[in-house]
């Protein structure tokens, strides 16, 4: 609106008052030439320029608002990318379980709370119900890959890893045993009366034997295994399931089973040998074997196959092949003439043995050996240490030579030497004609004090200051034999009978690896 003061009042004809005047409003001469010749004229004050200048102030509001917004957007995204390095993103939920910015351990933990509280409720129609966990069910969920995909969700692009508004739900990483939901399912919700059973082998203490097959009810496990979809899809929630049962024919029949027996039987008499590469040996027992063996029953398949226990098969062998194999080294004692020949071994050497501690390749041996259900003899994994030899050098061709006895048969005599000097000389009673002293040369090998002898046809205790040099033959005391020592009557079964003080004499006199000869011929009756 016009403001009143920029216009005067017209003065009226014949000088009539102001009061008689009306005002009159001119109408706005046009801002162009007009038919009087106007001249245009200049805003006053510079108005176009004021103009001008707030345009270039909004212009410069605007371009400093839309660098403010982009700075800030700019910040954003950086510190959310730094932010949510090893963090879930914005939007990211497990199931209906929002996890954005947790980091893995957390979830982790969000992961197992939402499997231990995700059960199914199974029940059968007019029967039995049950409520099972996910592992009930056969079904296993993979915690560090479910983790994965919860890290991994919503950080395609830059802007989708920090984006609030980008929605992304990650179900559990899971796989289902069919057979382990059936089973579990079967024993929870079916009459031990009415289920299927599959034909079975088992070690009955001394060989494998079959238990038959019979047909029965089964659980129809799809609207189970529905269910669990659902359940990975949005967990740690309770569901309830409805099933129905179906008459099942056994998957594993009973001529499987006896096939499979069979199989099992032919390898428990895989005699299996393991030697220590020296003396000793150890034979695996047919009841050790059985134990090692596993049966294996795929009921989707309906076969029964063997396989073997290799961590059991290691345990064993750790256990019982050091005691059974190992053996201390023990230094060969030989006794030597002047020449250096060996006249005999007092002690036979034995290798030392020790079994490695690291038995797998052995106990690979044994597994592929039974596996293909043949017999021999393995040789374990060990380490061998050579006996020593030491020599005795002895003389009986000098006077006071080395200690030796010469029996006579034929005098019914003993006689002490040392080298090519005699002794001693001692009456005795031989082997009767019936069980003969044998004659050669021989050499003490062992000694007691006081034996229990026992023959096909005796048992005498107490015998004292036994001397033996040629397996069961030796000297010894025969306090119930005076009269055939004194007569030289042969009596013994084949060894040298002597008055007990004479045999003590001997048995202090003859060292071990000492020398015997026994020449003659055996009498037929006294010889004195």
């Amino acid at each position: 609106m016009t403001d009143d003061k920029d216009f005067a009042p017209v003065p009226l004809p014949g000088g009539a008052s102001p009061d008689d005047a009306r005002t009159m409003t001119m109408a706005p001469l046009p801002q162009s030439a007009g038919a009087m010749g106007a001249v245009p004229m200049p805003p006053a004050n510079g108005g176009s320029h004021a103009a001008k200048k707030r345009r270039n102030v909004g212009l410069i509001a605007v371009i400093s608002f839309v660098a403010v917004v982009l700075l800030a957007l700019v910040g954003y995204i950086g510190g959310g990318q730094f932010y949510f390095k090893d963090k879930a993103a914005p939007g990211v939920s497990l199931g209906g379980i929002s996890v954005a910015g947790q980091t893995a351990d957390e979830l982790k933990a969000t992961v197992n709370d939402a499997v231990k509280n995700s059960t199914v409720q199974v029940s059968v129609k007019g029967g039995q119900s049950t409520t099972a966990s996910l592992k009930d069910l056969g079904t296993t969920v993979d915690v560090d890959a479910t983790v994965n995909d919860l890290l991994n969700a919503n950080k395609g692009d830059l802007l989708s890893k920090v984006n609030p508004f980008a929605k992304t739900s990650v179900a559990l990483k899971t796989s289902t045993d069919k057979l382990a939901m059936s089973t579990y399912l079967t024993d929870k919700l079916i009459g031990e009366n009415a289920r299927v059973e599959n034909a079975a082998i088992k070690y009955d203490g001394a060989k494998y034997v079959t238990t038959p097959s019979k047909d029965g009810e089964a659980p129809k496990l799809e609207p189970v295994v529905a269910t669990i979809d659902e359940l990975a899809s949005n967990p740690g929630n309770a569901r309830k399931v409805e099933v129905a049962t179906t008459t099942e024919k056994a998957p594993i029949s009973d001529a499987t089973a006896a096939k499979a027996a069979t199989d099992a039987n032919a390898r428990l008499n895989s005699k299996l040998v393991i030697s220590n590469g020296d003396d000793k040996t150890l034979t695996i027992p047919a009841a050790q074997i059985a134990k090692w063996i596993k049966v294996n029953e795929d009921v989707t398949k309906g076969t029964i196959s063997l396989t073997y226990d290799q961590n059991a098969i290691n345990s064993y062998l750790s256990s019982s092949l050091p005691g059974a194999l190992n053996q201390k080294m023990v230094a060969e004692e030989n006794v030597v003439n002047t020449e250096g020949t060996v006249i005999t071994t007092n002690v036979k050497g034995v290798n030392g043995v020790e079994v490695n501690s690291d038995l797998s390749d052995t106990a690979k041996q044994v597994a592929a050996a039974l596996q293909n259900g043949t017999s021999g003899t393995i040789k374990a994994n060990t380490k061998v240490t050579k006996y020593e030899t030491k020599s005795r050098k002895v003389r009986y061709d000098v006077p006071n030579g080395d200690p030796h006895m010469v029996i006579d048969l034929s005098k019914q005599q003993a006689f002490a030497y040392k080298g090519t000097t005699l002794v001693r000389t001692f009456n005795v009673s031989t082997g009767k004609p019936s069980t003969p002293t044998d004659t050669g040369t021989f050499f003490a090998n062992v000694k007691y004090e006081s034996q229990t002898m026992v023959g096909e046809d005796y048992v005498t205790p107490n015998v004292p200051w036994v001397t033996y040099y040629n397996g069961g033959e030796g000297f010894h005391g025969a306090p119930w034999n005076p009269d055939g020592i004194a007569s030289g009557t042969p009596k013994s079964h084949g060894c040298t009978n002597m008055n007990v003080a004479d045999a003590k004499w001997v048995y202090d006199f003859l060292p071990i690896g000492g020398m015997v000869q026994v020449i003659g011929s055996t009498p037929s009756g006294a010889v004195r």
